[in-house]
């Protein structure tokens, strides 16, 4: 409605009421030789102070120039408008950009009436992709990962864009603007690499990510049997992967199971301290401050379905009794994972403010968490796999 307003707007703009015989109608003034375009203004520059040379989709803009009545087509980046919403004169057209977005860079406006056709150089800038990481980088094999982004629907999964595993292609399932599930064959092998290959949509350059499978070359703690245990204020048990293998609760590790009642903004301390291992043959405890940038902290969180991280509560988590870095537990509406595993990212450097080992020459490394509840709050969250990756 909005659209067909702003069209008869424009259109009692041109029209001139003469009831002489003879008047012909701005929009049905006969052309006297192909379309020109000199200029694009956006609609709503009503003086045409400011021409523009890039749009985006669903914009309406004014096309000037000259013989540009009786259209056949107005394509913007070989994508075509609809003729219903258009207008013109002979020395114009306001147009809606049409919502669909073309890979064929380019980057121009197609104006073709009944005495030929016009170019015009005009860019339609194409939303970038872009690549988070996996909701889950634990999945077991032969489920689907989640991948987590923006704009998968725009580029063409499946056929010019690709996911692979290893350098074999993946079965794709759903793909919306911010997701995209790949299927993971049955037998793959931990510590194993997805790969997202595409084309960018605004420059044509091949593009490509990469993101870890099961990355368990640099676990912390293992089956937690080297590890000291340290918690309050909740009750724990350390779960074998056998114990859990034929639930949804598997991880292929062990993990840690919290429950308990726990009061508003109590203090339910949880120290695992254990001698720091190697990272890609790097020890990061002994990297300088401004390296840790490059490294982050990673877990998996699972919560029953009635016992949610509710929103408002923390994880302040630190290494060797430094500043705690202040998690607001999903960007502070808290995360209920419907009891299916979920990775959590944090920054190295942010954890690791007063280093990592407390003594010199020693490797043995704290790994302190605290979780603070917004509400008096019914506990049951796992946490494995903790464990640095390069980012």
């Amino acid at each position: 409605m909005a659209v067909a307003l702003a069209l008869f707007a424009f259109a009692s703009c041109n029209d001139i009421v003469d009831y002489e015989d003879g008047y012909t109608p701005a929009d049905a003034m006969p052309n006297t030789g192909a379309p020109v375009i000199t200029a694009v203004y956006d609609a709503q520059d009503a003086e045409m102070a400011n021409p523009i040379t890039e749009g985006n989709v669903g914009q309406m803009v004014r096309i000037v120039g000259k013989n540009l009545n009786n259209v056949k087509s107005i394509k913007f980046n070989t994508v075509e408008a609809d003729l219903s919403e258009v207008y013109t004169f002979s020395t114009g057209a306001i147009v809606v950009i049409p919502m669909e977005l073309s890979m064929a860079h380019e980057n121009n406006i197609e104006y073709t009436t009944d005495m030929g056709t016009t170019t015009y150089g005009f860019t339609m800038p194409f939303p970038t992709l872009q690549v988070d990481g996996l909701l889950c980088e634990f999945v077991n094999a032969g489920d689907s990962v989640t991948i987590l982004g923006a704009n998968f629907n725009l580029y063409e999964f499946g056929t010019t864009s690709k996911v692979s595993l290893n350098g074999t292609e993946l079965g794709l399932g759903s793909i919306t603007s911010s997701s995209m599930k790949a299927e993971i064959p049955e037998g793959t092998p931990d510590n194993s690499t997805i790969q997202i290959s595409w084309t960018d949509g605004s420059t044509g350059e091949p593009m490509t990510a990469t993101l870890p499978f099961r990355p368990t070359r640099n676990l912390l703690y293992g089956d937690f049997s080297a590890t000291s245990v340290s918690v309050s204020g909740l009750a724990y048990e350390n779960l074998t992967d056998a114990e859990t293998s034929a639930a949804e609760t598997s991880l292929g590790y062990p993990h840690l199971h919290f429950t308990g009642h726990v009061g508003q903004w109590s203090w339910n301390q949880i120290d695992l301290s254990q001698n720091l291992i190697d990272i890609d043959g790097v020890d990061v405890g002994s990297l300088p401050a401004e390296e840790l940038d490059g490294y982050v902290l990673k877990f998996e969180v699972y919560n029953s379905n009635n016992y949610p991280l509710t929103g408002g509560s923390t994880l302040e988590s630190c290494f060797n009794w430094g500043n705690r870095y202040v998690w607001n537990i999903g960007d502070g509406a808290g995360i209920n994972t419907h009891e299916e595993w979920q990775t959590v990212t944090l920054s190295l450097a942010d954890l690791a403010q007063n280093g990592f080992y407390g003594t010199a020459g020693s490797r043995w490394a704290t790994l302190s968490i605290v979780f603070k509840p917004d509400v008096d709050y019914d506990a049951d969250f796992r946490m494995g796999n903790f464990r640095i990756e390069k980012k």
